[in-house]
């Protein structure tokens, strides 16, 4: 648990840093989603479902278990966008860089999630984080995908477009808009 939390401080204060540890750091699917993905995944789950539990109970709990699963599978399908983009832009095919990258990317927004709880100022705090947790995926492009600097703000876009496509598509083929 003192790791994730280190983590989680250091993407917040220090991403460039941070993602300088994590590029070094070996990887390995099933930790990095039981120790750390799901954890972080559930705080806007959560938050949600106590927001919306008194007033529907049943939409609050579908709303939180898909949102959540959306966001477990998100990172695992993220992270395969950026493993097959990487080569286009100057970078390398490297599944265990790109599952860092998509696994530790949202660590802000997730956190940020949290906030949803309390009506109108939470979903700005969660946008914010939101946004940062973007910030820190184009940080992290050139130093754990060896994407050039040059080209990080171009793949960072590219890998957000697609993540964005594939997320509407698989909300269409569930038929769950929430």
């Amino acid at each position: 648990m003192n790791h994730l939390i280190e983590r989680v401080k250091g993407m917040a204060m220090a991403p460039a840093q941070e993602w300088q540890k994590i590029a070094r750091e070996p990887i390995e699917l099933v930790p990095v989603f039981t120790r750390y993905v799901m954890i972080l995944a559930a705080i806007p789950a959560i938050a949600g479902f106590l927001l919306l539990l008194f007033w529907a109970p049943f939409t609050a709990f579908s709303m939180a278990i898909v949102g959540y699963i959306l966001s477990v599978v998100g990172v695992f399908v993220t992270a395969k966008i950026i493993e097959i983009l990487a080569p286009k832009f100057g970078g390398q095919p490297d599944a265990d860089a790109a599952l860092k990258l998509a696994a530790f990317a949202p660590t802000i927004a997730w956190v940020a999630g949290g906030a949803i709880i309390i009506p109108l100022l939470g979903g700005i705090i969660a946008l914010i984080g939101g946004f940062y947790a973007l910030y820190t995926l184009y940080i992290g492009v050139p130093i754990v995908m060896r994407v050039p600097q040059e080209k990080a703000l171009t793949f960072t876009l590219a890998v957000i477009g697609v993540a964005i496509l594939v997320n509407i598509a698989v909300r269409i083929l569930t038929g769950v808009f929430i």
